[in-house]
């Protein structure tokens, strides 16, 4: 069957040259058979579930690229078969609307059939005939069971009986202790006031009598103290008739925390004997303080008060109701203040208890997520690692922050990079893999530095090892630069002896406003090194420093082990390496 084919090729050819047309032939006719076609362009064939769309189109997820692969219409059902115009491997997306789009990996050849949830176009409910596109599922399907661990363990910490017995407790007693602490303090005010009126009776009227000449005085006086004692007990009678029933802290407990309750029941204990002390004590004797004013009142409206007969008899009712109650309201004074006071300690400590109860709780729901989370991630690495070097896993790699998992990004982008090397998105994670600055993360060696300084000489950063190094970006113009520079001066005064140094580098491209810089903030140490090229620094590029200022912290060996320290950091850092 091929020596047929050869034999009418070449009889085509004869007939043709005998004719007079004319065309190219590969010096091998055997070889023309074996010609490939072009790559077939990809097929979709795609189902919407809850569909509100019209129209489906084609694009790539990145760049700016505005050209489109693909186009169709969607049908009532949600069904549509895209013909794309797709060459090569790469991450597309569907667009069916500004800001809904579902991404996806394509590659030449493929027919895809896939299915698409509108009202979740991060899902991807079913696909086959893409390798990529069901990695990409199982990757999916992963990460919303995580999403799903997190819902699961929050609804049942939600939920939790002792969560939410000790949630409502502690926004209840908070209030309770607020109300209680008001109310000591009118209580503990009153009886101060009282003394103030027992001290107006002792003075001007010892034995029950006011003398004429200072009636007024003493009528004056006496009234403020009476009307500032019944201000001070209608709050705490406002408080006793709302909060004790209001607030029920004894039924409807938990089980567990046993101790805890011993504590509350303490506190009510307390509570409650402030409330005997002064419903016993002062409550009788206010209210014959609150008949006085009432009696005064009714003179004055009636203007009778200013009659000397009738404010004479209305003091004298005053001196009287103090001189035989005061030694029996205020036989309990010492107890009652003690009280309060221990009440106030106690109920602080029963909230603090509270809040730990709490933070425990949620910290037990915390370590079983934390656990559960750590093999489901665990399970996600090792499963884009075995696909490390398809397209597809781009689509996932940054659910692992670079800065948490280097060694992850790193195994992945390079083996992209081996199967892609044109790929933008690949050339663009593996410049970042590859630049120096990648070797400024906490624990490597530093790179090194040789710049001019000043006078001209060139500097090495090397040439510190053996002490302890800040590594300073910044420059002249730099405002929080130069607000954090006397810190660094009073720094280097303090540990320079120790073995502390600071190798500052300048951004700036003027060296008289540089060298000025340096003489008014008394940056005294000799390593000053700069370019003079601005941003485009290469001591800048070489550490992918892009904000100043910016700050390394070297050790003795040269190995960062700390970035952008400033202020009280850097100061406890220092503590630490030295010590005082």
């Amino acid at each position: 069957m091929k020596k047929l084919k050869i034999l009418s090729m070449i009889m085509l050819v004869a007939s043709m040259m005998m004719t007079g047309m004319s065309f190219a032939i590969a010096a091998n006719p055997v070889d023309v058979v074996g010609i490939t076609a072009a790559p077939k362009a990809p097929l979709i064939k795609g189902k919407v579930m809850n569909n509100t769309f019209s129209k489906v189109t084609l694009k790539l997820a990145y760049g700016n690229n505005p050209a489109t692969f693909g186009e169709a219409t969607i049908d009532k059902d949600g069904n549509f078969t895209m013909q794309s115009t797709v060459t090569q491997n790469d991450i597309y997306v569907l667009s069916f609307a500004e800001k809904q789009n579902f991404l996806l990996v394509l590659s030449p050849g493929e027919v895809v059939e896939l299915v698409i949830n509108a009202d979740n176009l991060r899902e991807i409910p079913s696909v086959s005939g893409s390798n990529s596109m069901s990695f990409a599922k199982e990757v999916t399907n992963m990460l919303f069971d995580s999403q799903r661990l997190l819902d699961s363990v929050n609804h049942a910490l939600q939920t939790d009986k002792n969560q939410m017995y000790f949630h409502s407790f502690s926004q209840n007693f908070s209030r309770y202790y607020q109300t209680n602490v008001d109310m000591n303090r009118h209580v503990v005010e009153a009886a101060q006031q009282i003394d103030s009126l027992k001290q107006l009776c002792d003075r001007y009227a010892p034995h029950g009598k006011v003398a004429s000449k200072t009636l007024n005085d003493y009528s004056y006086y006496a009234n403020k103290f009476l009307r500032s004692i019944e201000e001070e007990f209608s709050a705490v009678e406002s408080f006793t008739q709302g909060a004790y029933a209001l607030y029920d802290f004894k039924s409807q407990r938990v089980a567990s925390n046993k101790d805890f309750f011993k504590d509350v029941d303490v506190y009510l204990d307390k509570v409650e004997k402030m409330r005997q002390i002064t419903n016993e004590n002062y409550k009788p004797f206010v209210e014959k303080l609150s008949s006085l004013i009432a009696k005064r009142d009714s003179l004055v409206f009636h203007d009778a008060f200013e009659k000397k007969n009738a404010k004479m008899a209305w003091c004298g009712e005053v001196a009287a109701a103090v001189n035989t109650q005061y030694a029996q309201v205020q036989k309990n004074k010492q107890a009652l203040e003690q009280n309060n006071a221990e009440a106030n300690q106690l109920g602080r400590s029963i909230y603090t208890q509270s809040q730990n109860i709490i933070s425990g709780i949620v910290q037990q729901y915390q370590t079983m997520y934390n656990q559960e989370s750590e093999k489901n991630n665990k399970k996600l690495q090792d499963l884009l690692l075995a696909h490390k070097d398809d397209i597809a896993v781009l689509m996932f790699l940054d659910n692992f922050p670079r800065e948490k998992f280097p060694a992850l990004h790193k195994e992945v982008v390079m083996a992209l990079y081996a199967k892609y090397p044109d790929h933008q998105l690949v050339k663009e994670r593996y410049a970042i893999e590859t630049s120096p600055a990648t070797a400024t993360t906490i624990g490597a060696i530093a790179p090194d530095l040789a710049f001019p300084d000043p006078d001209g000489n060139i500097r090495k950063l090397s040439d510190l090892r053996g002490k302890v190094v800040l590594l300073d970006f910044w420059a002249s113009w730099c405002r929080p630069c130069r607000g954090e520079n006397p810190h660094v001066v009073a720094m280097y005064h303090k540990y320079h002896d120790k073995g502390f140094e600071v190798f500052s580098v300048s951004l700036d491209r003027d060296k008289e406003s540089w060298k000025r810089a340096i003489a008014a903030d008394g940056l005294v140490w000799p390593n000053h090194v700069s370019d003079l090229k601005y941003w485009s620094s290469e001591a800048a590029h070489i550490y992918g420093v892009s904000s100043i200022p910016s700050t390394y912290l070297l050790d003795q060996n040269g190995r960062i082990i700390a970035k952008n320290l400033r202020g009280e950091a850097l100061s406890n850092a220092l503590k630490q390496i030295f010590g005082e």
